[in-house]
């Protein structure tokens, strides 16, 4: 192999690699978008969580890993629920340019409560493997592609000020 094409090869991988160094880091929390239509703004805009519940979603980038966690966050309904239930993911993978590749467990832990103060058993723990395939969106920076196979995108967010009130009956 000559000198010239070693080189050149050097140079693309160098090339490859400053330009993801450049890429905006994926680091930071994101709205999780498993359900509603993905939206056409680069940064979504919304009111803070009062009593309706939702998904925690982050990721962690460092060089081209990543890792990420996921919770969920029960709406508050204004009666002890009957079922205490945790549901968490945890998720490390990698960036190649403009493709993540995300995997890890999805938990969900459920305490059935015989009483709003007491325990009424042991809990039953679910875990099943999980999979993110996304690419960045060069129009509007979200995170498309699927979760577990199906529809799916993240969208960075901004929080602004929202009248809560009394918490729902």
């Amino acid at each position: 192999m000559s000198a010239g094409r070693i080189l050149g090869i050097v140079w693309l991988v160098a090339l490859g690699s400053a330009a993801q160094a450049d890429a905006p880091s994926l680091s930071g929390p994101w709205l999780f978008g498993d359900y509603r239509p993905e939206p056409k703004e680069p940064v979504v805009s919304i009111p803070q969580r009062c009593w309706s519940g939702g998904v925690d979603f982050a990721l962690k980038e460092n060089e081209s890993r990543l890792t990420g966690n996921a919770r969920w966050i029960a709406a508050t309904q204004g009666v002890p629920p009957s079922v205490e239930r945790e549901e968490t993911e945890s998720l490390s993978g990698r960036r190649d340019g403009n493709h993540v590749i995300l995997l890890g467990q999805h938990k969900v832990v459920e305490l059935r409560m015989a009483y709003p103060s007491v325990a009424g058993g042991a809990p039953a723990t679910t875990v099943t493997k999980i999979k993110y395939d996304l690419k960045i969106d060069p129009r509007t920076g979200h995170l498309v592609g699927t979760r577990d196979g199906q529809p799916f995108w993240l969208a960075r967010f901004k929080v602004h000020p929202a009248p809560c009130g009394s918490p729902p009956p």
